[in-house]
């Protein structure tokens, strides 16, 4: 009866050390995770990893892994927006990117998005938004994106973009006919005038209506 004894104590303690010469050679130092980026890093208990998209999450509620993504234009480069700053009394959504030897800055002005009446209201929206492009050079582009949410998923499809100039200061977007089906956006903003560096702070006032479409911007030049 006492050697069984002994037997099972044995057993035990050779069990609690092999299970601490196993967790000893797998910590956590072994387990990896992949990010949204498909960045692949350790995985860390000390910190818990964020997969939630901020910028999805404060701005239309979903609590998803998918980017906002900015295509640019006249490229196939797609850009993440994955934070939100504030810059110049400016609230913005940015991403930064690389298309081969450019990097730069997509900026995106969230507090002027601007739900249009177009599509079925109930299964998506379409808006316009502002967003800016810079890169290594002096321009700082402006151009209206106009996107597409589905209400249930929270993907964002970018239907068109639409330049607006240059170093531009853009003061309000507003839609001019909320009740027509194809809506007119009316932007107000300032540009430098003929007498201006660009360096100074644009002055000339410019009011442009914008037609827009489910598939577009009408008249582009």
């Amino acid at each position: 009866m006492t050697r069984k004894i002994v037997l099972v104590i044995l057993t035990v303690v050779l069990l609690v050390i092999v299970a601490g010469v196993y967790r000893f050679n797998s910590t956590n130092d072994d387990i990896y995770v992949v990010k949204t980026d498909d960045q692949v890093v350790p995985f860390d208990t000390t910190s818990n990893l964020d997969f939630k998209n901020n910028v999805m999450l404060t701005l239309f509620s979903f609590d998803t892994d998918d980017y906002w993504q900015i295509q640019l234009p006249d490229s196939k480069v797609k850009v993440s927006l994955t934070e939100l700053t504030e810059y110049d009394d400016v609230h913005l959504a940015t991403g930064k990117y690389q298309n081969g030897d450019e990097h730069g800055l997509v900026s995106l002005d969230y507090y002027k998005i601007t739900p249009l009446n177009l599509g079925n209201i109930g299964d998506e929206m379409i808006f316009s938004a502002p967003f800016s492009v810079t890169n290594q050079g002096t321009g700082n582009f402006w151009y209206l994106g106009l996107f597409n949410l589905n209400a249930k998923t929270g993907e964002i499809e970018q239907i068109d973009t639409l330049f607006l100039g240059d170093r531009i200061k853009l003061e309000e977007l507003k839609i001019d006919e909320p009740f027509d089906v194809t809506s007119s956006l009316h932007a107000t903003y300032f540009e430098h005038s003929q007498e201006q560096s660009m360096a100074e702070t644009p002055s000339k006032k410019v009011e442009q209506l914008i037609k827009v479409s489910i598939e577009g911007f009408q008249d582009k030049q």
